[in-house]
């Protein structure tokens, strides 16, 4: 099998994929020590079906595969990607293990996450940033008690 992280890390990988080239290396280092979901698929099985509607991105880090556009075929090597959440295009395609393949797969929220994390450092602040924060929720009144508040403000 090819691997590409025999050259490069996976990190350095996902840094040469435009999508994700503004993110932070520190960053990608975490995310993929701690948090990337990695797929092995034998030789001869799909990877992506034409059918396949969760926008994740694919990277290939190992082996080979063969992208099926219907009448486009392309080869594709370690450090290759596809699929991804873009909203450019409506793009029907699978896309088969020509050997056994090693594939990175990240959710559309995984790259908005990243974007957000690997964004600080380009901020003056370099405030950290967190998932976590509370975000104050809206409370609606009773519909009563709202127009009583309303009529009470003098509005």
């Amino acid at each position: 099998m090819t691997m590409v992280a025999d050259a490069k890390t996976y990190a350095e990988i996902l840094h040469d994929i435009p999508a994700l080239s503004s993110c932070d290396p520190a960053v990608l280092d975490l995310f993929v020590g701690e948090v990337v979901f990695t797929m092995h698929t034998a030789a001869g099985r799909e990877i992506r079906s034409r059918l396949d509607s969760t926008g994740n991105l694919f990277v290939l880090v190992g082996g080979s595969a063969v992208l099926d556009a219907g009448d486009v075929y392309v080869a594709l090597e370690p450090g290759d990607y596809f699929g991804g959440d873009t909203g450019r295009h409506d793009l029907t395609m699978s896309v088969r293990a020509e050997e056994d393949a090693e594939v990175l797969v990240i959710t559309p929220q995984q790259v908005a996450e990243l974007h957000q994390a690997g964004s600080r450092r380009h901020h003056p602040s370099n405030a950290d940033w967190s998932p976590e924060v509370a975000v104050p929720s809206l409370r609606l009144l009773p519909s009563r008690r709202r127009l009583a508040a309303l009529a009470n403000s003098g509005s």
